[in-house]
């Protein structure tokens, strides 16, 4: 009984020591744990086991978003080269369609050649045929096929700009170049109509002495002088020193010339020479031997040391460099780029100096010849 009873003696101490030793575990572990939040900030069971999400790398299209921001405030600027260093590497494609339609625009206004000029302008308008620069690139290229002499080419494009309908200044430039396509292609009566209809658009704008000038000619060469009389006496009203003033000066000797008033085309010719002695106009007018206030005979004597020939008209001045460094490089000499007054600058080549028109022809027929290029004899 002894055994038994100190074995049941022995089992009670064991048990009481092991509930004695699980009471200090659990006091231990509420000393030292920290205090449980409170219910309503802990955060959702999913939550507290989810992985922190990884840490990446700036996206590649973000860079590029930047690159064209940069880009397009340097091509505002002025500061071409730096702007076609940021648009290296953007593909329009990895952008979102309207950054696309701005890198696209951005990179076709920056090439430095004609031939990738056009290539970009005509790709633009093929991927975004309803892009925020369509207006501009139609235009663009319409002037740059003008300028090749692809006049129905140019006319087509051109068509986007209807008369009655044009309110800014891009539209209505439109409209002038279209016109002048129209006169270019050979058609003179509808271009001068043309002209006529855009009168609303045109008459009082920014651009009315190059419109009134272009509706003179197209009148001039649709055989009605006098409604082309008309159109240049707005010029020599209004704008009796501009850009075309010369020009118009003695477009109003021919047109009453083709009337029959020869004694008063004289003196309009006279006025060219005297007032714009330095114009080409007035050394085509001493060609038909008018003379001076001094009674000087003037018959084709040079003006500012003789003459040039001019081989090409571009409304950018990349592209007439272009074409001024293929004529050095084919042996032409004296090759220069002039930049002219219009509203929208042209940009003219001109190449050789002689002393005489029949020496410039000389080098105009070469190159007519050699390279298919046409071209006006100008006074240097």
């Amino acid at each position: 009984m002894r055994d038994r009873f100190g074995t049941r003696e022995r089992s009670g101490r064991h048990a009481r020591f092991v509930r004695l030793a699980s009471a200090a575990a659990l006091l231990l572990a509420a000393i030292c744990s920290p205090p449980p939040a409170p219910a309503h900030s802990r955060a959702p069971a999913h939550e507290r086991f989810r992985k922190p999400a990884p840490v990446r790398a700036e996206p590649r299209v973000t860079l590029q978003e930047r690159h064209l921001a940069e880009a397009r405030k340097a091509f505002d600027r002025g500061r071409v080269e730096e702007a076609r260093a940021l648009l290296k590497g953007i593909d329009p494609a990895q952008l979102p369609r309207g950054l696309g339609d701005d890198a696209s625009f951005l990179t076709a206004s920056l090439s430095e050649d004609a031939a990738t000029y056009d290539r970009l302008l005509d790709e633009y308008l093929k991927n975004y045929p309803r892009g925020a620069h369509r207006r501009a690139v139609t235009l663009a290229l319409g002037r740059s096929q003008f300028a090749q002499g692809d006049y129905r080419e140019a006319e087509n494009l051109l068509s986007i700009f209807s008369p009655g309908v044009e309110s800014d200044p891009l539209g209505r430039e439109g409209l002038i170049w279209r016109g002048l396509s129209q006169l270019g292609r050979g058609d003179a009566p509808g271009a001068y109509q043309f002209f006529f209809s855009a009168k609303p658009d045109l008459d009082g704008s920014t651009f009315e002495e190059s419109y009134y000038f272009a509706m003179a000619g197209a009148a001039l060469r649709a055989g009605k002088p006098r409604e082309a009389v008309d159109a240049l006496k707005v010029i020599l009203a209004r704008h009796s020193r501009g850009d075309y003033a010369p020009q118009a000066l003695y477009a109003m000797g021919v047109s009453l010339e083709t009337m029959g008033r020869a004694a008063d085309a004289a003196a309009v010719f006279r006025q060219v020479a005297q007032r714009f002695p330095e114009s080409y106009e007035a050394t085509r007018a001493r060609d038909r031997g008018i003379r001076t206030a001094a009674g000087t005979p003037t018959l084709g004597l040079p003006i500012g040391g003789g003459y040039s020939i001019q081989v090409g008209a571009f409304s950018r001045r990349e592209l007439a460099e272009a074409l001024a460094k293929d004529l050095r490089l084919s042996g032409v000499g004296d090759v220069q780029v002039l930049e002219g007054r219009e509203t929208t600058p042209i940009y003219r080549v001109r190449a050789g100096a002689f002393a005489t028109r029949d020496e410039a022809r000389a080098l105009g027929e070469r190159l007519r010849r050699e390279r298919g290029f046409s071209y006006n004899i100008v006074p240097r």
